[in-house]
């Protein structure tokens, strides 16, 4: 007959095994935000293939209305290989990974039909670079849609992490907001990255012009270039920036499910009015291998 004695220390013993049982999942210590983002980092970063699919749009807040709205989805191929597509009709503008500067139409469709732009980018040292020729349509602007790229860079820069209401038992959900400066300053990046892609473009379509008219329209491109930068970085320069993400990530694999964010920028325009734009998206991972 066991004893109320008895029976105390059978049930201190039985607690200390169940604790410092490992891999018990009776009682497991919950993994902290920053712990859990961690994670999905190292694991969509071992992954030599996956696909995502996303919509992006800019909302004004003298409107409330979303412009500019597409949707794109994204193949990672051999770890380091990625094109990213918009859906949209038409014809598809694209370069490959083939021989130095050479196009391929291999990686000119995710699904083979045709739909708006492509774009070729690989990972090399860390950092990706578009494969694209530099003239071509929307090879700066695709680029800000890489959610493999911009998880790395969120890893790089200063943020907050927590842990969002709604975590279920199979997923969890992070809220990480950028240090206002590191917002800042990679949006301006982006932008001034767009810029020399624009610009790049309409100077290629420039050299197909001949003799006087070609050197004139060279000369007048540079002159309006020059005055959006100028513009571009008074305004930044007074500008606020408030970029937060949403991480959903597999309790189970650790991987993302889903990136959502939203990026506000506060400026004043030529007229000192102030205006508030937000840039809004939202990718899902489909799958992995």
């Amino acid at each position: 007959m066991i004893t109320r004695q008895g029976m105390r220390t059978l049930l201190l013993l039985l607690g200390v095994v169940i604790i410092s049982a490992p891999g018990c999942g009776l009682i497991q210590r919950e993994r902290s935000a920053e712990e859990v983002f961690s994670m999905a980092l190292s694991g969509i970063a071992g992954k030599e293939k996956l696909d995502f699919v996303g919509e992006a749009g800019l909302r004004r807040e003298s409107s409330g209305l979303f412009e500019n709205q597409f949707k794109f989805e994204g193949k990672l191929e051999n770890h380091d290989q990625l094109t990213l597509q918009t859906r949209l009709p038409g014809a598809v503008t694209t370069a490959g990974t083939g021989s130095a500067g050479g196009m391929s139409a291999a990686s000119a469709n995710l699904n083979g039909r045709p739909s708006g732009f492509s774009a070729s980018f690989q990972r090399k040292h860390g950092q990706w670079m578009a494969l694209t020729a530099e003239h071509e349509p929307l090879r700066g602007s695709l680029s800000r849609y890489n959610p493999i790229a911009q998880l790395e860079n969120i890893d790089r820069m200063n943020k907050t992490i927590k842990s969002e209401y709604g975590s279920g038992r199979r997923t969890r959900i992070l809220r990480i907001e950028l240090a206002p400066d590191d917002a800042k300053a990679w949006a301006t990046t982006q932008l001034k990255d767009e810029m020399n892609s624009i610009k790049a473009e309409y100077m290629h379509k420039a050299s197909t012009f001949k003799g006087t008219s070609q050197a004139k329209l060279e000369k007048d491109l540079s002159k309006v270039w020059q005055q959006g930068e100028t513009s571009m970085e008074q305004m930044m320069k007074q500008a606020k920036v408030q970029t937060v993400y949403h991480l959903t990530v597999d309790r189970k694999t650790s991987l993302p499910l889903r990136l959502s964010s939203e990026s506000q920028v506060t400026y004043r325009d030529s007229s000192n009015k102030s205006n508030k734009e937000a840039l809004v998206m939202d990718v899902n991972f489909k799958t992995y291998d």
